[in-house]
């Protein structure tokens, strides 16, 4: 895996974060003392966060290490990628599970 590569994984678990209490990022950004400016360049993978950054969002959101340094390199598959393995992954499914992942995702969408 190359920096690059981590900067963006890194930056997506801070998305997921910040996304998970519902936060903008300048109120995200705010609470952990950086710019929104610096938050949006970690999120989008242009910047590595400091460890005094990393230290903050643990500290303020009760966030354990392994929910910013989990490297999933899943989140660099291409959407079709990522499509395609979720359509072959619900085949295999029976009809109870397909059910609990349905309800699972209206509840994504109405969120969002």
């Amino acid at each position: 895996m190359n920096e690059q590569e981590i900067k963006k994984l890194l930056g997506a678990n801070i998305r997921r974060i910040r996304w998970s209490k519902n936060l903008t990022q300048e109120v995200f950004s705010e609470k952990i003392g950086i710019e929104p400016s610096s938050l949006s360049n970690i999120e989008n993978g242009k910047s590595l966060p400091s460890t005094l950054t990393i230290i903050n969002i643990q500290q303020q959101f009760d966030v354990q290490p392994n929910e910013i340094f989990e490297l999933d390199a899943d989140y660099l598959k291409s959407s079709q990628h990522l499509e395609d393995e979720l359509c072959n992954a619900i085949k295999t499914f029976d009809i109870d599970r397909k059910r609990v992942l349905y309800k699972i995702v209206k509840a994504i969408e109405i969120k969002i």
